[in-house]
């Protein structure tokens, strides 16, 4: 029995990636994931009280995982450029999160994460800003905020465009051309 509810569950799963890919969280039909499920609309409410509930089975596990990997991106690349083992890990995590993420960047309006790309670009915003606070370099704060939002447009284009067998070479070239001699050619005080 437990068997078949957890058979059901992931069938469920499917067909809303499936539709949210296709028209959207706010577009969504839950009668149009009910019936790719081929699962009776009545029964999918027994495993998700709603639409948000759904979205957020099929990408709550990528929204922290995206959390973590920028702030490991931003620690690794502000520690002059010690971040090779964190695109190999951000990458190898990558191969199953990166459906998801799609849907948190391009798919999401409309949900509780609709201001997906914003809170990544706050976070990002927050580190590089408390690393320049720390070595005492005066910045713009549009400018920091700019450098930010292109890192994490970056990191997420990675993750979700690039082809996997360039995936590494493209975080390589992203990280080295963001973060080498940061603080120099923003703060303009060689830290």
């Amino acid at each position: 029995m437990q068997y078949q509810k957890e058979e059901v569950r992931k069938r469920i799963i499917n067909a809303a990636f499936s539709e949210f890919e296709k028209s959207g969280f706010y577009r969504a039909s839950m009668l149009q994931i009910s019936t790719k499920a081929k699962v009776p609309i009545g029964n999918l409410y027994r495993y998700f009280n709603g639409k948000e509930a759904l979205f957020k089975a099929c990408v709550d596990s990528a929204y922290a995982y995206s959390l973590s990997l920028v702030d490991a991106v931003f620690e690794a690349g502000l520690r002059s450029g010690e971040y090779q083992e964190t695109i190999s890990s951000f990458l190898k995590e990558a191969k199953s999160q990166g459906r998801a993420i799609k849907l948190l960047t391009e798919k999401s309006g409309g949900s509780e994460y609709s201001d997906f790309i914003n809170q990544l670009t706050e976070l990002g915003y927050r580190k590089l800003n408390e690393a320049f606070k720390a070595r005492e370099c005066e910045v713009d704060e549009f400018v920091v905020r700019t450098i930010a939002a292109n890192i994490i447009e970056g990191v997420l284009s990675v993750l979700t465009r690039a082809p996997e067998e360039r995936r590494r070479d493209a975080a390589d070239k992203l990280m080295s051309f963001y973060f080498r001699d940061l603080g120099e050619r923003v703060g303009g005080n060689g830290q």
